[in-house]
This record gives structure tokens, sequence and C-alpha cells, in this order.
């Protein structure tokens, strides 16, 4: 390469860079006003809160009436204390997450803003890395088709996920009511939780896209995906158990039977591409 096209090369990088930082701004300043909502939405719609009834309403009164009574008619530092404890036993089940330091909430609306922005570059990028696969003749076949099956599947994965999130925080905070302490989530910390949990889902079931784009760019073989499917599916099982935060068979069940399902359906669309 001459010294002409190394400077063409760099000017064209240079553009680029430029653009995808531009990208990303705007994107995190645009999404930043609504991040709040967003944060209210996942408090509201994932943290365990317990629900009502008229006879839990009444058994709550009735012990809050009692606590209060304890604590008037007592001059005892730990007696106090203790009822104390009951009541923010409580308190905590309709609280929600907290924030533990002034700047919590701000900052996670930073960086869930950032994140935004740089998960909106990606089909930019892809666009970028597809033209220079296919100047080399590296790449065959078009990647429109398969930007859109992936966003269509990864919409999916992050549905899915969304409502099997759920199940695991209800079930990790039923653990830890059970240990009989009170429940405090950070509010970066639960979000941030739910929302890597939520992509996790989104990501993985992304898996039939990557092997068709790989079979049809001749990068591997049908028969190799064919020989190594039980392979595959202990795999799945490998990476469920290491993404899921529990160690309950179901859960890890839950991530690793859509993968196996994605898997198979990944390779009935490539036997038929081929027989056509």
């Amino acid at each position: 390469m001459e010294a002409k096209d190394w400077a063409n090369f760099l000017v064209d990088v240079r553009k680029n860079l430029i653009k995808i930082f531009a990208i990303i701004a705007i994107s995190s300043i645009s999404f930043f006003p609504f991040s709040p909502k967003l944060i209210s939405f996942i408090c509201d719609e994932m943290f365990p809160y317990q629900q009502l009834s008229q006879e839990d309403v009444e058994k709550i009164a009735e012990q809050l009436k009692r606590i209060a009574e304890n604590i008037t008619s007592t001059d005892n530092t730990t007696l106090i204390r203790e009822e104390l404890k009951k009541l923010s036993r409580i308190s905590t089940s309709f609280l929600g997450p907290v924030v533990l330091t002034p700047m919590e909430a701000i900052v996670l609306s930073l960086k869930m803003s950032l994140a935004i922005g740089v998960a909106l570059t990606i089909p930019y990028i892809i666009f970028l890395l597809s033209k220079a696969l296919k100047a080399k003749g590296w790449l065959k076949v078009s990647t429109k088709y398969y930007v859109v099956a992936s966003l269509l599947l990864f919409i999916l994965g992050c549905f899915y996920g969304f409502f099997i999130v759920r199940l695991v925080i209800k079930f990790l905070h039923g653990i830890t009511v059970a240990y009989g302490v009170t429940p405090l989530y950070s509010l970066s910390e639960f979000v941030t939780f739910v929302l890597f949990m939520i992509l996790i889902f989104g990501f993985f079931f992304e898996i039939p896209v990557v092997m068709f784009f790989l079979v049809r760019n001749r990068l591997i073989q049908y028969r190799t995906l064919k020989y190594y499917r039980r392979h595959a599916y202990v795999l799945f099982f490998i990476l469920a158990a290491i993404a899921t935060p529990t160690v309950d068979i179901f859960t890890q069940t839950m991530l690793a039977f859509p993968m196996i399902l994605l898997y198979e359906l990944g390779m009935l669309f490539i036997g038929l591409s081929q027989r056509v």
C-alpha cells in the first residue's frame, strides 16, 4: 500500500470514528430525559412488591398498633430497637430499591444513556464491517436481511428474558426474606442487574442468525454443526450456569432450553436452504 492509499485509509477511519462518536453523543443526550421513566418502569415491574388483600391490610394495621403500644409503654432501648426492626421489615416490603449515595440516581441515568448510545452504533459498525469485507471479497451475502432477523430475535429474547428475570428476582427475594433479614436493594445495582440479564437473553436468541450467516459465508459447514450438536447442548447449559445468578436447575433450564430450540431452528433453516 502506497503512502497515498494509507492517507486515504486514515482519513476514512477518522471520518467513521467521528460519525460513531456523534451517534453515541446524540443518542445518549436524546435518551437521558427519558431514563428516569425507564428506571421507574423497571422498579415497578421487577421489584417483588408484596401483594395485599384486605385481610393483609388489617393484619398490618394491628401489627403497627402493637408496635406503637410496645414502644410507648417501655423505656428499655433493647426492646424499642427490636420493635423498630419489626417496623422496618414491614415497611421495606413496599419501598422498592433505595438510593445509597446522592449521585447514584443521576449516575445510573448517565450510564444507561451512554449504553443506549453505544448500542445504537452497532448497526452502523456492522454496516462498515460488511462494506470492508465485501471490498476484500470475504463476504458473499448481503447483511441487511441478517440485521433485520437478528433485531427481531433480539427483541423476542428481551421479552422472554423480561418475564424470566422477574421470576428469578422473586425467587431470590423470597430466599432473602426467609433468612429473616431486611432486603434493601441499591437502585443502581438492581436496575443494572435487570438490564444485564435481559440483554443476555436477547443476545442468546441470536444463535440461529449467527449459524445461518456462518454457513452461508462458508466459514463453517452444516455437517460440522450437526456433528457437534450434543456438544453445543452441553455448552448451552454451561453458559446458562455462568450467566444466571442462581444455582437452581430451573433458572438454568429456562435459559438453556430456548438456546437448544434456537439451535435446532437454525439447523432446520440451514438444511432447508441447502435443499433449495
